[in-house]
């Protein structure tokens, strides 16, 4: 093999590992993000909206530390959802409005499932 296809072979599965590496980050701050707001959408639903905004409030900390990293490896329009659907979510919250409040956690959990899909690393992707 000439010394250009090796260079090209291991360009290749560098870039594949690091692909893969990005996937694992991704998906580990996406499942985390998916289960608090799974929480928060359970506790609104129970009628605990001050359990609801604590635990929100502590996602929208989280959020925030973790979107830095995010940001490097995603669109930032998407992590931009996110955060716009916690200030909508929050402000819910604050109204103590069960029903809004609820329509807003469940587009923060589709904002945040889009953050991965969109970075997933699938054929409808690459193409």
């Amino acid at each position: 093999m000439s010394r250009k296809m090796i260079i090209m072979a291991c360009t290749l599965a560098f870039l594949l590992v690091l692909s893969l590496l990005e996937q694992t980050i991704v998906l580990r701050i996406t499942d985390t993000a998916l289960e608090n707001a799974r929480g928060v959408i359970a506790d609104i639903r129970e009628g605990e909206l001050k359990e609801a905004m604590k635990k929100s409030r502590e996602m929208d900390i989280s959020w925030d530390e973790q979107a830095v990293w995010l940001e490097m490896m995603v669109d930032h329009k998407s992590t931009d959802e996110v955060r716009y659907a916690f200030s909508r979510l929050l402000a819910a919250l604050e109204q103590e409005d069960s029903a809004t409040a609820m329509v807003y956690a469940c587009e923060l959990e589709g904002a945040i499932e889009h953050v991965y899909e969109r970075q997933a690393l699938t054929i409808e992707n690459i193409i």
